[in-house]
């Protein structure tokens, strides 16, 4: 299986990546079939420089985004060209979708906050209310 995958460059705590097509059992720094582009985190905003069409081709010819892959290629555009062409695809990449269970869940935090803002609230009602008889 063929996989467009990151392979780690740069120094010591300066990495920059190579958006690569690589055989799926070969490691990390091995040799890669193709070069598709490169991405580097430490820009602000982070860098994706990709030729699309090639991603493209590979993506149609079966290749493998690995997760952080697919998140570069659909930020980039090449996904949902992909998808346009072939909508059954988009099955498998379901963990794009940015809202799951547990993103929608609210925390106990979020549920014991309102309660506590509750009486705070009348307090600040009742202080004007009563700051108004008094004045008459």
């Amino acid at each position: 299986m063929v996989k467009i995958r990151l392979k780690r460059l740069g120094n010591k705590h300066r990495p920059f990546y190579r958006i690569v097509v690589m055989k799926s059992d070969s490691g990390r720094d091995s040799a890669a079939i193709e070069i598709l582009g490169n991405y580097n985190p430490l820009t602000n905003p982070k860098t994706v420089n990709l030729k699309k069409e090639l991603a493209l081709k590979w993506l149609l010819e079966g290749a493998q985004p690995t997760e952080t892959a697919a998140y570069l290629l659909k930020r980039e555009g090449v996904l949902d060209e992909f998808f346009a062409l072939r909508p059954s695809a988009k099955a498998k990449f379901k963990f794009l979708d940015k809202r799951t269970a547990t993103m929608s869940q609210q925390s106990v935090v979020e549920t014991a906050a309102p309660a506590a803002e509750a009486p705070a609230a009348e307090a600040e009602t009742a202080a004007p209310a009563a700051a108004t008889e008094a004045t008459e």
